[in-house]
C-alpha cells in the first residue's frame, strides 16, 4: 500500500512541477521583450533534437529554444537568454537538461535550462565563434561542443569548467558525437574528415578519409561499432568504429546530404538532404523508402527514442513528423519561416502581411493568429503592401516580378513583369488605382493596379531607388535612392518634379509626414525636408561616439514610419533596436530592444496604437504605442 500512496505523491508533485507548461498557453506572449504585447512567428530554424523520454522536441530558433510537447505538437516554452540566434540544440540524458550553442552575432556561449522550470542553470563560456553541435555523454558527466574555430570543447557538467581542447580539424566543425560508452567522440568538418577521438586523453584515435566535400553530421551506432557521416558530395558513409574502415557508401546523386541517424536498431540510417529525406538499410546498403517532402528544400531529420517517429524540418519552417512504419504524417508544427523582410497594416488594421522568404504569411492582428500562407514557388518576397480597399495584396519579388493576390481568398490576380532586377519596394495609391515599385535595376515603375498596365518608367540613373510612396494626395511620388538621393515626381505623368538636397540620407526608407508638408528620409537617424520652405532639420541622429551604435550599419535608419495622426516617428536599425520619437517635440518617448537581429521593417496601425517591427530574426513584434 505504501508504494500505491508512495506512487500517487510522485504524479502529483510531477504535475505540479509541470502546471506551467502543461496547461495550454499563449505562445505569442512566451518571454516577450519589455513593451512587447505579442510576437507572431517563431524565428527560423537551426537545430532540432528529441527527448530521451519521447515527450518533447527541442527546436533551436534564431530568437531562443522553443519545447514542443512530441504527442500534440503544442508550444510548452521558449528558452531565451542568447542575445542573438542559437545554433545547437541537446537534451541531457536523463532529460533534465537542454544545452543550447549560441551563434550569428557576439553571443557564443553555450547555456543549460533546466526542463522542469525553464530556468537557466549554467553558462559555458570559451567559443570565440559560431557553436554548430552539442552532445551530451550517455552517462551524463561531460558535454562537448565545436564549431567554426575547428576546436572541439569538452565540459565538465558537474563543475561547468572546460576539461579539454581536441585539436586537428583544419576548418569548421558542423557536427560532434559520443559513442555509447561515453569514451570517443565523432567530428565531422568541412575540412572532409571524420575524426575519432578519445575523451580520457584527448588524443586522435582515427581519421576516417574518403569525403569529398563538407561533412555536415555524424553519429555513432547504439551499440557503437558504427559511425555514420553525412556529407554535401551527396553521400552518406558507413565506418567501422574500430578500425576505421569505411564498409559502405550512400549515394543520394545530386543531393547534399544534411543529417544522419541511426535507428535505435542500428538496422536503418535516415538522412536528410536536398529535396529528399529517406531510409536506409544498413546492412544490405539499399533504400527502403522516401518521404513526399518539397524538391527545392533542404532537410534534417531524426530518430524519436523508440524509433517509431521521425521528425523533420525543412522547407518553409514546417517540422514533420512520419510514422515510420507508414509513412504518413502524424503532425505538422508551423509558426517558423525565414528572415522577414516587409511588413505592412492592412487599412482596416485587422491583418498583418509579411514578406518572409519564399512565402508571404497573412496574420489574424486580433487573434494573433496565422491567417494563410501564400507561398511563391522558387522566387523570393521583398516588399509587400495592401491596398486601400483591403482587397489587394501586392509582393516585389527577387526576379524583378510583381505578384498582386486577393487578401481574402488568397488566388493570384495579377502578374506585372517589366523590372529585370530584385524588386526594393512596392505601395499602392491613397485610392488603390495606381502602385508604384522601385528595383536595382535602377528604374521606378508606375503601374496600373486594376488593368496591370505599366504607366511610366522612371530612371533612376545616379544609383538605384530603393524607396517609394505616394504624397497624401496620391499626386507626388518621392523616391529614396542608395546614392542619397531623394526625388520628386509627377505621377500623371512620369516628369521628375525635383531632386532633393537631404543630408545623411541612404533612402533605405521614406515617407511623407501625415499632413503631407514634410518628406522623411531615413539615413544616419532621421532626416527631414520641409516642402514649402524647404528647410531641412534632423529629427534624430545617430553619433559615431556613441556606445550604443559602434557599427556603421547599426547606425543607419533601416525602416522609418509615421502614425497616421503624425505624433510618432518610428526608426529601427541593424543591432535590433526601434527608437519612437514624438514628432512635434523631437523628443525620444521609448527605445524598444528585443530582435535578435536587425529589424527590417515596420508600421503602425491604423489606430496608432501599435507599432509592429519585422526582424531579420524571423518574427514580428507588437509594441504598445505610449
Amino acid at each position: 500500500m505504501r508504494k500505491i500512496y508512495k506512487s500517487i505523491i510522485t504524479i502529483l508533485i510531477t504535475s505540479i512541477i509541470f502546471l506551467p507548461y502543461s496547461q495550454a498557453q499563449d505562445y505569442t506572449t512566451f518571454n516577450l521583450p519589455e513593451g512587447a504585447k505579442a510576437r507572431l512567428g517563431k524565428g527560423f530554424i537551426q537545430d532540432i533534437a528529441y527527448s530521451p523520454n519521447g515527450s518533447q522536441i527541442a527546436v533551436a530558433s534564431s530568437i531562443g529554444v522553443w519545447l514542443y510537447d512530441a504527442e500534440t505538437g503544442a508550444e510548452v516554452s521558449l528558452l531565451s537568454g542568447h542575445r542573438n540566434a542559437v545554433r545547437a540544440v541537446a537534451f541531457s540524458p536523463d532529460w533534465s537538461t537542454v544545452a543550447a550553442g549560441g551563434g550569428v552575432g557576439e553571443d557564443y556561449t553555450i547555456r543549460l535550462w533546466d526542463t522542469n522550470t525553464g530556468k537557466q542553470i549554467e553558462v559555458l563560456i570559451g567559443h570565440p565563434s559560431d557553436v554548430r553541435s552539442l552532445s551530451f555523454s550517455p552517462d551524463g558527466l561531460s558535454l562537448v561542443s565545436s564549431g567554426d574555430d575547428n576546436i572541439i570543447r569538452l565540459w565538465d557538467l558537474g563543475s561547468g569548467e572546460l576539461k579539454i581542447s581536441l585539436k586537428g580539424h583544419k576548418e569548421k566543425i558542423y557536427s560532434v558525437a559520443f559513442s555509447s560508452d561515453s569514451r570517443t567522440i565523432a567530428s565531422g568538418s568541412w575540412d572532409k574528415t571524420v575524426r575519432l577521438w578519445d575523451v580520457i586523453t584527448g588524443e586522435q584515435k582515427k581519421k576516417l578519409i574518403g569525403h569529398t566535400e563538407w561533412i555536415m553530421s555524424v553519429v555513432f551506432s547504439a551499440d557503437g561499432q558504427m559511425v555514420a557521416s553525412a556529407s554535401w558530395d551527396n553521400t552518406i558513409r558507413l565506418w567501422d568504429a574500430n578500425s576505421g574502415k569505411q564498409i559502405r557508401t550512400y549515394n543520394e546523386q545530386k543531393s547534399r546530404m544534411n543529417s544522419v541517424m541511426f535507428s535505435p536498431d542500428g538496422r536503418t540510417l535516415v538522412s536528410g538532404g536536398h529535396g529528399i529525406i529517406a531510409l536506409w538499410d544498413t546492412q544490405t546498403g539499399e533504400k527502403k523508402h522516401t518521404f513526399p517532402v518539397n524538391p527545392n528544400g533542404y532537410y534534417d531529420a531524426i530518430y524519436s527514442p523508440d524509433g517509431k517517429t521521425l521528425v523533420s524540418t525543412g522547407w518553409g519552417g514546417m517540422i514533420d513528423l512520419w510514422d515510420v512504419n507508414t509513412g504518413i504524417n502524424k503532425l505538422t508544427i508551423t509558426g517558423h519561416g525565414d528572415a522577414i523582410r516587409s511588413i505592412v497594416y492592412s487599412p482596416n488594421g485587422k491583418t498583418l502581411a509579411s514578406a518572409c522568404g519564399r512565402d508571404i504569411w497573412l496574420w489574424d492582428v486580433e487573434n494573433k493568429k496565422h491567417k494563410m500562407n501564400i507561398p511563391i514557388s522558387i522566387q523570393g518576397i521583398n516588399s509587400v503592401a495592401i491596398s486601400p480597399k483591403n482587397r489587394t495584396l501586392a509582393g516585389g519579388s527577387w526576379n524583378g516580378d510583381i505578384w498582386l493576390w486577393d487578401t481574402e481568398t488568397g488566388r493570384q490576380i495579377l502578374t506585372l513583369k517589366g523590372h529585370t532586377d530584385d524588386i526594393t519596394s512596392v505601395t499602392f495609391s491613397p485610392d488603390g488605382k495606381t502602385l508604384a515599385s522601385t528595383s536595382a535595376d535602377h528604374t521606378i515603375r508606375v503601374w496600373d493596379a486594376i488593368a496591370g498596365e505599366q504607366l511610366h518608367i522612371l530612371k533612376e540613373e545616379d544609383g538605384r531607388a530603393h524607396s517609394v510612396t505616394f504624397s497624401p494626395d496620391g499626386r507626388t511620388l518621392v523616391s529614396g535612392g542608395f546614392n542619397g538621393v531623394t526625388r520628386l515626381w509627377q505621377v500623371s505623368t512620369g516628369n521628375h518634379i525635383m531632386t532633393l538636397p537631404i543630408k545623411n540620407s541612404n533612402g533605405f526608407s521614406i515617407d511623407y509626414s501625415a499632413d503631407g508638408k514634410t518628406i522623411i528620409s531615413s539615413g544616419f537617424g532621421i532626416q527631414c525636408w520641409d516642402i514649402e520652405t524647404g528647410k531641412q532639420y534632423e529629427l534624430s541622429h545617430f553619433s559615431d561616439e556613441t556606445d550604443d551604435f559602434p557599427e556603421i550599419d547599426d547606425m543607419m535608419s533601416k525602416f522609418i514610419a509615421v502614425s497616421s495622426d503624425g505624433k510618432f516617428v518610428a526608426e529601427g536599425s541593424d543591432n535590433g533596436n526601434i527608437r519612437l520619437w514624438d514628432y512635434e517635440t523631437s523628443e525620444l518617448k521609448r527605445t524598444f530592444s528585443g530582435h535578435k537581429w536587425a529589424v527590417s521593417s515596420g508600421v503602425f496601425s491604423p489606430d496608432g496604437r501599435t507599432l509592429a517591427t519585422a526582424s531579420n530574426d524571423g518574427t514580428i513584434l507588437l509594441w504598445d504605442v505610449p
